[in-house]
């Protein structure tokens, strides 16, 4: 079979173009194939500098910042480590089928510490932990404090990609453990090993067209080492991920540590997660999460994403704790069809009991949640469309009543099936549900066929046909 050359360099231009590098005069072009040898020919046409690397690790240990390394089809033994001095290093595979990094008793098939990094074209499989991890250094802790101990990473592309049965280390309890070399994953990580794609403490990242399955979850989006913010998850095949999301947003303490829970995190805010396909993973198909006291998670925009056949809901919030921060955040056009429930979202069990298009829950302790937009999604196979509950909450404090507000309008909502339903007190909870199209021309409760709306709920007007802004099948 003939190189993809021209693809791989096509692939290489359009890269550098993305992310406003200019291809240096020092930039040397690295090839690796596991037997050590290219011919001649096909290394002048690959620009192959030096010597041919039977490893990947090896041509990354040679190379400078700027440096591509094209890496010819076969299976790659190891974990690749790129050291935080390689930025605008190009990693680019043959082809994704074939050109396979087996990370078998690795914490990782690739971790890249560096920033305005591209890997590309690879399946990565088998890591104890994740098979692709963008994360910098820990950060430095003192007593109710921490700040970054490194520069934030940004600028890095993930794409087109396979990253399936990763996550190795993942027990039935579920807990990830030590394993051989491996250490333990951390405290905030043991449910699913750091998922297959995770991206900890970066900026202005693109994870694109990846296909990511079988693994314990799909793509994790982080700040435990630095903010995580203005990142794009888009275009990725996202399936089979148990037990765990398929897209998580979640912030975390400090370094994932016990001991720094209530320390102010660095915050997952204004990532966009657009066009993926989340598909029968293990809990949400996407998950916007602040689980402990002093987490944020804030600002971003989940756009045009088919959510189907997931363990829970189709997008889900939580907010589990005070001082914590979830807000403007919108789920905008998605189509979200065939997920499940989630009735016991933590020791109260107040989830919502049915299957649920869109979740968005709030223990009585946690901090009021504003700014929720829920626009032109069409909602189909589904008990309850969207599901909001703050339930035993009650007091809005100082705050202006009612102080727990989610918008909802132009969505498309199942025939027969309760459009939306707020659980909360009437007083503090109010979901502002008007021009919404509730599977009839009637508005909600309008006929038997017509869905419906629960607790304190606007909802006129109507709309009395399809809305067609976006969601649609």
């Amino acid at each position: 079979m003939a190189l993809p050359v021209a693809r791989i360099r096509t692939s290489v231009t359009a890269a550098v173009i993305a992310i406003g590098l200019a291809v240096t005069a020092h930039a040397a072009t690295r090839c690796v194939k596991p037997s050590g040898v290219i011919r001649r020919n096909i290394a002048a046409r690959l620009g192959c500098a030096g010597n041919v690397y039977s490893t990947i690790s090896d041509a990354v240990a040679a190379s400078s910042a700027d440096d591509v390394i094209y890496v010819l089809s076969g299976k790659y033994s190891e974990m690749v480590s790129i050291p935080s001095t390689l930025s605008g290093l190009m990693l680019i595979g043959q082809n994704p089928n074939n050109t396979i990094v087996d990370a078998t008793g690795q914490a990782n098939g690739f971790l890249d510490q560096a920033s305005d990094v591209t890997i590309e074209d690879f399946t990565v499989e088998n890591a104890e932990h994740e098979g692709i991890l963008i994360e910098g250094r820990a950060a430095v802790c003192r007593v109710g404090e921490c700040t970054p101990s490194a520069p934030q990473i940004t600028g890095v592309t993930i794409a087109d990609n396979i990253v399936e049965n990763n996550d190795k280390a993942l027990t039935s309890g579920p807990a990830c453990p030590a394993t051989g070399n491996v250490p333990a994953a951390p405290a905030f990580e043991q449910e699913d090993c750091g998922e297959g794609v995770h991206v900890d403490g970066a900026a202005f990242s693109t994870v694109s067209d990846n296909l990511i399955s079988n693994n314990a979850g799909g793509v994790l989006l982080t700040d435990e080492t630095n903010p995580n913010n203005n990142n794009v998850v888009d275009g990725n095949t996202v399936k089979d991920n148990t037990p765990d999301c398929g897209i998580t947003l979640p912030s975390h303490p400090p370094n994932g540590s016990p001991p720094n829970v209530g320390t102010e995190s660095f915050g997952v805010f204004n990532d966009t997660i657009a066009n993926n396909l989340s598909e029968d993973n293990g809990a949400a198909g996407t998950g916007v999460f602040a689980p402990t006291p002093g987490t944020a998670s804030y600002g971003h925009v989940i756009v045009g994403n088919r959510l189907i056949g997931n363990t829970n809901p189709g997008v889900v919030f939580h907010s589990h704790a005070p001082d914590q921060k979830i807000s403007h955040v919108s789920v905008i056009g998605n189509f979200i069809s065939g997920n499940g429930a989630e009735p016991n979202v933590d020791a109260t069990g107040d989830g919502p009991a049915n299957p649920t298009g869109i979740e968005v829950f709030a223990d009585p302790h946690a901090e009021p949640l504003n700014g929720i937009n829920i626009a032109g999604n069409t909602i189909k196979k589904e008990s309850t469309g969207i599901w909001v509950g703050a339930p035993g909450w009650a007091d809005c404090g100082s705050d202006p009543t009612p102080c727990y507000n989610v918008d909802a309008h132009l969505n498309n909502f199942q025939p027969r099936s309760v459009g939306i339903s707020n659980q909360g007190d009437s007083g503090s909870v109010m979901v502002n549900g008007v021009e919404n199209y509730w599977g009839c021309g009637k508005g909600p409760g309008g006929n038997p066929a017509c869905a419906t709306a629960t607790g304190n709920v606007s909802d006129e007007p109507f709309l009395n046909k399809h809305a067609s802004i976006g969601g649609n099948p």
